[in-house]
């Protein structure tokens, strides 16, 4: 079983059925998360949940009930895990204000921390923002998982 640390991008794909990246988002979770899967555990950081639980997702419905649909399913399953970024936060958000020389936002800054730790906590790192990221977890030897990444095709 591995753990796979998610961006707020593939929850968005996941419960929201108008977004681009929804039909690889329900593949990537069901080879990934879902019942006839290795039942691997998805790592979840607090900022990336801010991001996208936010007031347009709070006032659809539809959303909503997806993503407590798919939630639920993962916290009964014991395949949850919620990252602190308390470790994180205020360097990144020092960077974030002095440091321009790369235009990121504070969750990816906190996210490419918690990779570049010695004691990160997972082995897999699914984003469909790929150039935020290759570079660090090539450094760190995190293997990305991207929109075009079929969990399968590595036998995870």
């Amino acid at each position: 079983m591995a753990s796979v640390c998610v961006d707020a991008c593939f929850l968005i794909g996941l419960y929201d059925t108008g977004d681009q990246h929804h039909t690889v988002a329900v593949r990537q979770f069901d080879a990934l998360f879902g019942e006839s899967s290795r039942r691997h555990k998805m790592i979840a950081p607090w900022p990336i949940l801010y991001e996208c639980l936010g007031s347009r997702y709070s006032r659809d419905s539809r959303k909503s009930t997806i993503f407590n649909q798919r939630w639920s399913y993962l916290l009964e399953s014991d395949q949850l895990e919620l990252l602190d970024d308390r470790l994180f936060r205020e360097n990144a958000f020092d960077e974030h204000l002095f440091d321009r020389s790369r235009p990121l936002s504070l969750v990816d800054r906190v996210l490419r921390a918690m990779i570049e730790d010695s004691k990160c906590p997972f082995d897999f790192f699914l984003t469909y923002n790929t150039g935020d990221f290759e570079d660090v977890c090539r450094a760190c030897d995190i293997f990305l998982l991207n929109e075009y990444t079929l969990p399968e095709s590595y036998d995870l």
